[in-house]
């Protein structure tokens, strides 16, 4: 059975070993020196936030299980779900691009679910409130730690795997990446 494995991306703990750092070292100098006039418990607590990134970034620029896989029985998201979510009980995908700064946004890939859809999948009842306030589906898959950067690409192939019949998914994800 084929599939589409997408995985972490390890530039994007590279970037937060890179960023974490330089806080590290600072703090660490400070700690231990005292040259800058700042409360010792500033320094700690910037030592153990921006610490946490440096086992953090190891973890995942070593962690080689895929993120997503997107295959003939539906789609799975390591981060939101345990199991697939099948074909059946998606009512609707589509990307959603949420501006964070002037810099920055986030891409996600949002999944509609079917109004009777596992309870499991709806679990946090408040924060699927939020989501759908926000314009995010039931399930809503975030994409910029991934590998891939065509987004726009995959949403409109799971798309296309929504609406094709059981039979059609194998062919599409043959075909996928060959355009």
């Amino acid at each position: 059975m084929s599939e589409i494995k997408i995985y972490k991306s390890p530039w994007q703990a590279i970037k937060l070993m890179l960023l974490s750092t330089p806080f590290v070292i600072i703090s660490l100098y400070n700690i231990l020196i005292h040259s800058i006039k700042m409360p010792l418990a500033l320094d700690w607590i910037c030592l153990c936030f921006f610490g946490l990134g440096i086992p953090l970034s190891i973890y995942n620029l070593f962690d080689r299980r895929p993120e997503v896989i997107i295959n003939s029985e539906g789609i799975y998201d390591r981060q939101t779900t345990k199991d697939f979510i099948d074909w059946k009980l998606i009512e609707d995908v589509y990307l959603k691009d949420m501006q964070v700064s002037r810099l920055s946004n986030q891409n996600f890939l949002c999944l509609k679910l079917v109004p009777n859809a596992n309870p499991a999948l709806k679990r946090f009842k408040l924060l699927n409130e939020t989501n759908r306030k926000m314009g995010f589906g039931d399930v809503a898959i975030a994409l910029n730690q991934l590998k891939n950067n065509d987004w726009q690409k995959v949403a409109d192939f799971t798309k296309e795997m929504l609406h094709a019949d059981a039979s059609a998914r194998q062919k599409l994800l043959l075909s996928y990446g060959q355009e």
